[in-house]
């Protein structure tokens, strides 16, 4: 999970255009005189925030904000982080239907960190669905007029506080952030993070330890890149350079599981040309 930024969206030439699209229906559900009405409005201008998924993948690139994966072949999901039609954990809540057109309520989501799936390690089936978990179930938030002052669960890629929580272990999986570490509350939103989102769902745990394996393999290669070039070696400085660059481009933000690849690379801080110049490059690393 990477830090999204919403306000980036703002300098797309589209933006405005959906955005004033999705408030207006947004009115037109706070004007709805049912709930059936509303859930008919729901269903019949979801465009509204399925254009969305297009926008977002101009700006931020076409990975998951939870999980960071690339689905080639497949169309990410349009998310609604405080779900739309109903809550899991409060069967009497109708769902955040006033937040179903908000835009900021809305998240890029890989399939399974959205949809429910059956774990095929676990045989637990979770994933987001209509999954809400609040710290504090007393503070749910039950209607568009009263107050919000819910303490979700679940991680939020776009509040700038929360993807530090999260760090990534050689094995692929994540692992709570140090800094974090004792704090009972944030071990609790890892946790519920890890399972309502999928976070360590197989093929994602593989593909972040294959990349682990990939970035020990070029720091070797650096390594012996800058003795040989102390010694003189003509080539060993374009071999040096070859790697660093490698590197940079593995943390960078288009790329998936950006964020594990910076905490992997963090962990051999202590190669000089590493804290040198590769950390200078990776704005979002993990510690």
């Amino acid at each position: 999970m990477k830090f999204i930024d919403l306000d980036l969206v703002l300098r797309d030439a589209q933006a405005q255009m959906l955005i004033e699209t999705a408030e207006a229906v947004r009115g037109e559900l706070r004007a709805a005189p049912d709930a059936a009405s509303r859930r008919e409005l729901m269903r019949t201008k979801r465009a509204a925030w399925a254009d969305f998924r297009a926008l977002f993948e101009r700006t931020y690139g076409a990975k998951c904000w939870y999980t960071e994966s690339k689905n080639p072949g497949t169309d990410d999901d349009i998310d609604h982080y405080r779900p739309q039609r109903s809550v899991a954990e409060a069967p009497d809540h109708d769902g955040y239907w006033w937040e179903a057109f908000n835009w900021e309520n809305l998240r890029l989501s890989c399939h399974r960190a959205n949809r429910r799936r059956s774990n095929p390690d676990t045989g637990t089936v979770l994933g987001k669905g209509d999954h809400f978990p609040l710290l504090d179930e007393a503070h749910r938030w039950c209607s568009p007029d009263s107050f919000c002052c819910e303490e979700p669960a679940l991680l939020d890629p776009t509040d700038p506080e929360d993807p530090p929580h999260l760090t990534f272990d050689i094995d692929g999986r994540v692992a709570i952030a140090p800094a974090y570490a004792r704090s009972d509350m944030a071990i609790r939103r890892v946790e519920a993070s890890r399972e309502f989102l999928h976070l360590d769902w197989p093929a994602f745990v593989d593909d972040r330890r294959d990349l682990y394996a990939v970035i020990y393999g070029h720091v070797l290669t650096g390594d012996r890149a800058e003795k040989a070039k102390l010694q003189g070696e003509a080539a060993a400085g374009e071999t040096l350079k070859t790697v660093i660059r490698e590197l940079i481009r593995l943390a960078g933000v288009d790329q998936p599981y950006s964020r594990a690849a910076a905490a992997y690379i963090r962990r051999f801080r202590d190669r000089t040309w590493i804290e040198r110049v590769v950390l200078f490059y990776l704005p979002e690393i993990s510690t």
